[in-house]
């Protein structure tokens, strides 16, 4: 094009993406993907009660641990996954002041990197078989702790 001649053209350079962009900054873009198997061993199922979020209201969903995963599903006859936590990269947290302040008995937490997630069991001992589940460690220290605090009663 004659109305173009005044410019001068400058050659392009082709430069790779890694030195355009930064090394570091093309490495938050690429997602870390790692083949992690379910353990074909249940933990445990049953149903768990979910607190949905920014409201009162509780969901009952049916829960299959198979280490390091959580399935979670709307019933034990729905076919579908409705949710799965990986156990691995979670927190499971239990806290007797956790339960007070939700004034909610048979109360745990799972928090993975994105969400929080309030779970009650019926009763305690299906809470702590929960916990056990989901994270052994942490119920074996539970227990520690209340077996220290409430003795047993002296064998005669």
């Amino acid at each position: 094009c004659q109305e173009f001649e005044q410019f001068q053209i400058v050659p392009t350079v082709e430069t790779p993406y890694l030195a355009r962009a930064g090394k570091n900054e093309f490495l938050n873009l690429v997602p870390d993907i790692e083949e992690v198997r379910a353990g074909s061993v249940v933990s445990k199922k049953g149903y768990l009660h979910f607190k949905e979020p920014l409201s009162s209201n509780w969901a009952k969903h049916f829960v299959v641990v198979r280490r390091p995963y959580v399935f979670i599903y709307n019933s034990d006859k729905d076919p579908v996954e409705r949710g799965i936590i990986n156990l691995s990269t979670a927190q499971v947290e239990y806290s007797e002041d956790q339960q007070a302040m939700v004034k909610t008995p048979n109360t745990f937490a799972v928090c993975t990197k994105h969400r929080g997630v309030l779970l009650q069991a019926l009763n305690d001992k299906d809470m702590n078989d929960w916990l056990y589940a989901f994270n052994p460690l942490l119920a074996g220290t539970i227990r520690s702790k209340l077996s220290r605090r409430c003795p047993s009663q002296p064998k005669y």
